[in-house]
């Protein structure tokens, strides 16, 4: 019955893949509330599977799965091209700019995914992480669309470019004290009034995340650069 246990973390994952796959087709029927719904439970899962497998050991457990590549596979599908399918459904973006925005995310974020091994052994990323679900922050708080057009085009820019970004708090597996783990606490913190009330949740949730965000992409390669922050990966769970 243990070995069961086992598989736990793989069918969390893929309950994460079924939930993009439910938001899709909730785009599709017009039901824009059911899908962010269900975006966001592709985000919970994120914070958690990763987690739950390396508590577990299941890559020792269960060495014929492959673990990080159902992971990518719900990252890539569930965190980048669902929601930016919503975005553009729903106008987000400027006019003629949506479906531009939606193929650059979805491509950068697979040319990012595939250097993650890369980065983990380095301890720093060349470009920012692919983190295009964050333009939802944009979506609660309706702001005028140049905004997130604007915002959307930098982050793709950024995830290409050259400058190094520090493996810290934009890695969702991170569970511990200290600012490396910001992301996630701020994630739990504020998840069900999110998930419960959407755009009519408190305004500054989604300016403090923002501005989270905003200070991890501009300020931190910055400390990484004059050594304030060192380039290592240190995560434990």
């Amino acid at each position: 019955m243990k070995r069961y246990l086992y598989y736990s973390p793989h069918i969390l994952t893929l309950a994460g893949l079924a939930f993009a796959a439910l938001a899709l087709m909730a785009i599709l029927d017009g039901r824009y509330q059911a899908a962010a719904r269900y975006s966001l439970l592709v985000l919970l899962v994120d914070r958690l599977d990763g987690t739950m497998a390396r508590k577990l050991q299941v890559k020792n457990r269960l060495p014929g799965i492959s673990g990080e590549t159902l992971d990518t596979i719900t990252d890539l599908v569930g965190l980048t091209f669902v929601p930016m399918m919503l975005f553009w459904r729903t106008g987000l973006f400027l006019d003629g700019f949506g479906s531009i925005i939606v193929v650059a995310a979805t491509v950068t974020a697979s040319w990012k995914y595939s250097r993650k091994e890369d980065f983990l052994k380095k301890g720093c990323s060349s470009g920012a992480p692919p983190i295009f679900f964050s333009v939802f922050l944009f979506y609660f708080l309706d702001l005028p669309r140049i905004y997130p057009t604007v915002y959307a085009l930098i982050l793709a820019g950024l995830c290409l470019s050259p400058v190094k970004y520090p493996i810290t708090s934009l890695v969702t597996t991170h569970w511990k004290p200290g600012y490396k783990s910001i992301t996630n606490y701020l994630t739990a913190l504020f998840f069900m009034p999110v998930f419960i009330l959407l755009k009519e949740a408190p305004s500054f949730i989604y300016w403090l995340m923002l501005i989270q965000i905003c200070v991890q992409l501009f300020i931190y390669p910055i400390l990484l650069g004059v050594g304030l922050i060192k380039p290592v990966f240190d995560r434990k769970y």
